[in-house]
């Protein structure tokens, strides 16, 4: 069973690789094919302090 739950989905390449050179784990890619875009998908809860981080600045 597929679960989108505790996932975190970015269409982004430069934010996916933002992400991946903080050292958050990409578990998995794919393509939406109603969007037309491909995606990479992050643990939610781990990357949840880059978001913090971002409402910090602003």
């Amino acid at each position: 069973m597929y679960s989108q739950k505790g996932k975190k989905y970015i269409y982004s390449v430069d934010r996916a690789n933002e992400f991946m050179k903080r050292g958050y784990r990409c578990i998995e890619t794919g393509f939406n094919a109603r969007q037309q875009r491909f995606y990479w998908t992050f643990n939610y809860d781990e990357v949840q302090p880059f978001y913090e981080e971002q409402k910090q600045n602003n």
